[in-house]
């Protein structure tokens, strides 16, 4: 699994001051979720669906998406400067690569906030149209609909929550649908990585990794092909 998105930002100097006050003032806020989705992929037509689950945990400044088996999973966290640093995860075995934000750079594995925290941003969302109010388990929602490069895109968006939770991508030769399938209460037994857990497990600097995966003990990190970056240190 794999999720991929892109952060910029850029202010005149001039009026960063009134820029970042009017910014501050407009930016939403984001409520805690937790929930799990469900991701189809299929070939048109839709004969042999491939269907895969994940984990989403969101709150204000910090993101995680875990896999359903929850062997690999990814953090990431926003600094007051919106600058955001990442964890590649392996829940099960307590480990993990760490990246700070020139990491992500140098890799171009940079992510817009809006899009982590929402799974598509406003942005996007405006560029679609109005097709229909709905609910989703409770919740008001808003159906949009529209075209994007070569695709058709319909979305299901709940406003209170600044969150999609149906988004169905149409291209020409296949359709990728990622739904909302319900929210993770504390029954469900599955819940986000604390930063005192984080704590404990065996974390390693990306810009170490090269360096470690030549340690015997450290071998894990060659399989961890799902780090992103990984291609870069391989020998």
């Amino acid at each position: 699994m794999s999720h991929r998105f892109m952060f910029m930002a850029a202010s005149l100097l001039a009026f960063s001051t009134l820029a970042q006050s009017t910014l501050a003032s407009a930016a939403p806020k984001y409520e805690e979720v937790a929930a799990r989705y469900v991701t189809t992929t299929c070939a048109i037509p839709c004969d042999k669906p491939q269907n895969s689950s994940w984990y989403f945990w969101r709150g204000e400044n910090r993101v995680e998406i875990r896999d359903g088996s929850s062997a690999v999973g990814e953090i990431w966290r926003r600094d007051g400067k919106g600058r955001l640093n990442f964890v590649y995860v392996e829940p099960a075995r307590q480990r993990g690569i760490e990246y700070n934000a020139t990491d992500l750079r140098i890799i171009n594995h940079k992510r817009p906030w809006d899009r982590l925290a929402s799974i598509i941003s406003p942005a996007e969302l405006k560029k679609l149209s109005p097709a229909g109010d709905a609910e989703v388990l409770g919740h008001k929602a808003q159906r949009y609909r529209g075209k994007m490069d070569q695709r058709t895109v319909e979305v299901v968006w709940v406003p209170d929550l600044q969150l999609a939770t149906q988004v169905i991508n149409t291209y020409p030769d296949h359709q990728v649908t990622t739904e909302l399938e319900s929210f993770l209460t504390q029954q469900d037994g599955v819940m986000a990585t604390s930063d005192d857990q984080l704590a404990e497990y065996e974390l390693v600097d990306f810009a170490d990794l090269g360096d470690m995966e030549t340690n015997a003990s450290m071998a894990w990190l060659k399989q961890a092909t799902a780090a992103p970056g990984h291609e870069t240190h391989e020998h």
